[in-house]
C-alpha cells in the first residue's frame, strides 16, 4: 500500500475519536437573570454581578457591544453598552450606519437602582430576540452602572420600599455626579460630555428614583427645564411625546405615570403640584442646553422594588417604540435647533432669573393624609425644613386635581454679546470650556478694541459647602471701555451650536457659572488687600475690528 493511502486510511479511522473529543454545544444555555430576579426582588445588582450579566450578554449577541466608558475614581471600568443591528463598536462605524442614537443612563445616584436593572433586561430581549424592530432606525447606548464606586456601598441607605441595602448618591469623590455637568470635576461627567460629543444622542433618558411626596403613580416624568433651552424642544415633549409615550405605558404595559414633583404644601395638597430643578448643573437641562431631547425619569421610591424594577423597564421600552416610529423627525428637530442657536441665539436675551409658572393641570393620584407632632425628642431625627410636624399619609385613597407648576419664565435677564474674550492664563477654564465641545480660539496678535467688562461691587460667599466648593454670588455692572486685549487672549464666538452653554458659564450672574463655581478665585479678589478686582472676561458686542485667531 502507498504511504499516501496508508496516512489517510489511520487518520480516517482517527476521526471518531476527534469527534468525541469535541465538548457538545450548548444549546441550553442558563437563562440571563438579573440579580433582583434571582433573589425575588430582594436585593440589587453588585458592580461585579452587573459586569458578568453585559459580558455574558455580549458572548450571546453580535448585536451587542461593550467598551470602556471611562475609569471611576476608586479604578473601576464604567462600561457602555452599545445596542445595534451592525454590532457597531464606535462612533465613527456608527457614522457609516447615519443612524441616530438614543441613551439611557443608571445609576447616577447609585442608590436609586430600578434604573439599573431595567436596562439589563432591555440587553437581555436584544439578546433573546425580543425587542423586535427597535433597532431598525436607531442605535441604543446603555450606562446601566454610571456610578461604579457609590454601587456596592452597601448599606440602609435609602428609605425605599425595598431592597434594605443599597448603594449611596454619590460617587468615589464624595460628589453627586447630578450636580457635575457644568463644572465636570468627575471622571465620570467628563466622560460622558465626550460621549455627548463623540455619539451626539437626539434623546437622553436619565433613571432615578424619586422619594418625595406620596403617590400612586410608580412612573414620573420630565423633560429639559432650564429657561434658556429651546422651547420648540421643551414643547415638543410636552405635547406630543409624553402624551403618547405614557398612554403606551398604561395601555400597553398597565402602569400609571405622572409629570414630576412634590406638592407645594405638604399639608394642603390641594394648592399644587410644582418641579424644582432648572438649572445646567442637572443632566437634562444641560442636554437641553445642547439642543437634545432629555427625559428625567422618576421612579417612586414607596412602590415595591419589583413594581418599581418592571414599571421602569416597561417606560424604557415605551420610550424605545416611539422613537423608532419618530427618530428621524427628532433628529431633524434637533438639527435645526443647532442652526438656530448658531445664527440667531446671540441676538436674544440670556435669563438670569425666573420665577415657576403653570403649565398645566393634572391629576395626582395620592391619599388622604393626617399630621403627627414631632416629639421634642425626636427633634434631631429630622431635617430642619421639616416643622414641628410630619405628615403620614392614611389608607385612604384620594385623587387630587392640581395646577402643576413647572414653567420658568423669565424675570430677569440680559442682551447677549457676539462673542466673549478671556485673558490669558486661564488654563482650567479653557479646558473646561474645550472639555464640553465648545470652540475656543487663541488671538495671535494684541488688539484695541471696545468691550464690555463686568464690575463686581458685591461679592457674597455662602455660608454652607457645597459639592466641595464654597459657592460665590456676585453683583455689579457692566462697564463699556476701551480695552487692549493681549495676544493669546482666547476668543469664544456665540456663533456656534453650543452657544447656550457659554453665557451659562461665562455671565458672571448665571446660576452656574465658573465664577460661581469658584474658577476665578485667585484673580476676582486681589492678594493681601482684599479688593475686588475686575472679571478677567469681556463681552464683544460688535466685531467691528479683524481679529486674527487660531484653534489650537
Amino acid at each position: 500500500m502507498p504511504k499516501w493511502l496508508l496516512l489517510i486510511t489511520i487518520l480516517l479511522s482517527m476521526a471518531p475519536a476527534f469527534h468525541k473529543e469535541l465538548p457538545a454545544a450548548d444549546v441550553n444555555p442558563v437563562p440571563l437573570e438579573t440579580a433582583a430576579e434571582r433573589s425575588n426582588y430582594e436585593k440589587t445588582s453588585t458592580y461585579a454581578e452587573v459586569m458578568d450579566f453585559l459580558f455574558e450578554a455580549q458572548k450571546r449577541s453580535d448585536k451587542i457591544n461593550i467598551i470602556r466608558f471611562a475609569t471611576s475614581t476608586e479604578g473601576r471600568m464604567i462600561p457602555l453598552v452599545i445596542i445595534s443591528n451592525e454590532g457597531i463598536k464606535s462612533p465613527n462605524e456608527l457614522k457609516l450606519t447615519t443612524k441616530p442614537t438614543v441613551l439611557f443612563m443608571a445609576n447616577i445616584h447609585a442608590g436609586e437602582i430600578e434604573g439599573k436593572e431595567a436596562l439589563q433586561m432591555l440587553i437581555r430581549e436584544v439578546v433573546s430576540g425580543q425587542c423586535g424592530d427597535i433597532l431598525d432606525n436607531q442605535v441604543i447606548l446603555a450606562l446601566p452602572i454610571f456610578n461604579a464606586d457609590g454601587n456596592d456601598k452597601f448599606g440602609k441607605n435609602r428609605r425605599d420600599n425595598g431592597p434594605a441595602l443599597a448603594g449611596v448618591r454619590f460617587n468615589g469623590q464624595q460628589l453627586d455626579l447630578n450636580r457635575d455637568a457644568v463644572k465636570l470635576e468627575s471622571p465620570e461627567m467628563r466622560a460622558l460630555i465626550k460621549l455627548f460629543n463623540e455619539w451626539d444622542p437626539v434623546l437622553v433618558v436619565d433613571m432615578h428614583t424619586t422619594n418625595g411626596s406620596y403617590h400612586r403613580e410608580p412612573v414620573t416624568y420630565s423633560p429639559l427645564l432650564s429657561p434658556n433651552s429651546d422651547p420648540q424642544l421643551v414643547d415638543y415633549m410636552w405635547q406630543k411625546f409624553f402624551p403618547i409615550v405614557t398612554e403606551a405605558l398604561k395601555k400597553k404595559y398597565g402602569y400609571d405615570s405622572v409629570p414630576y414633583g412634590n406638592f407645594i404644601d405638604r399639608e394642603f395638597p390641594e394648592k399644587g403640584w410644582e418641579s424644582e430643578a432648572y438649572a445646567a448643573r442637572y443632566v437634562t437641562n444641560y442636554v437641553g442646553m445642547r439642543n437634545r431631547f432629555s427625559i428625567l425619569d422618576e421612579n417612586y421610591s414607596y412602590a415595591d422594588f419589583k413594581t418599581r424594577v418592571l414599571a421602569s423597564f416597561s417606560f424604557v421600552k415605551a420610550i424605545l417604540n416611539y422613537t423608532h416610529q419618530n427618530i428621524r423627525s427628532m433628529q431633524q428637530m434637533v438639527m435645526t435647533a443647532d442652526n438656530k442657536t448658531k445664527s440667531d441665539f446671540f441676538k436674544g436675551n440670556f435669563a438670569l432669573e425666573y420665577k415657576v409658572e403653570k403649565l398645566m393641570s393634572l391629576t395626582i393620584k395620592s391619599y388622604v393624609f393626617e399630621k403627627e407632632v414631632i416629639k421634642p425628642e425626636d427633634r434631631d431625627k429630622y431635617p430642619p425644613w421639616i416643622k414641628d410636624f410630619i405628615i403620614k399619609k392614611t389608607d385612604v385613597l384620594k385623587d387630587y386635581k392640581v395646577d402643576y407648576f413647572a414653567k420658568p419664565v423669565p424675570t430677569r435677564g440680559i442682551s447677549l454679546p457676539e462673542a466673549y474674550i478671556i485673558l490669558p492664563y486661564h488654563d482650567e477654564v479653557i479646558q473646561t470650556l474645550k472639555n464640553h465641545g465648545i470652540i475656543v480660539e487663541k488671538i495671535r496678535k494684541t488688539i484695541q478694541t471696545k468691550a464690555e467688562n463686568f464690575v463686581i461691587e458685591k461679592l457674597e460667599l455662602a455660608t454652607e459647602l457645597f459639592q466641595g466648593h464654597v459657592f460665590l454670588t456676585v453683583k455689579g455692572h457692566f462697564d463699556s471701555v476701551e480695552v487692549s486685549i493681549p495676544e493669546n487672549s482666547y476668543f469664544v464666538s456665540m456663533r456656534q451650536p453650543l452657544a447656550r452653554l457659554i453665557p451659562t458659564m461665562l455671565e458672571p450672574e448665571s446660576e452656574d457659572s465658573l465664577i460661581a463655581w469658584g474658577f476665578f478665585n485667585r484673580e476676582i479678589v486681589a492678594q493681601w488687600t482684599g479688593r475686588l478686582n475686575l472679571y478677567p472676561v469681556y463681552r464683544l458686542n460688535k466685531l467691528d475690528i479683524p481679529i486674527e485667531r487660531y484653534q489650537e
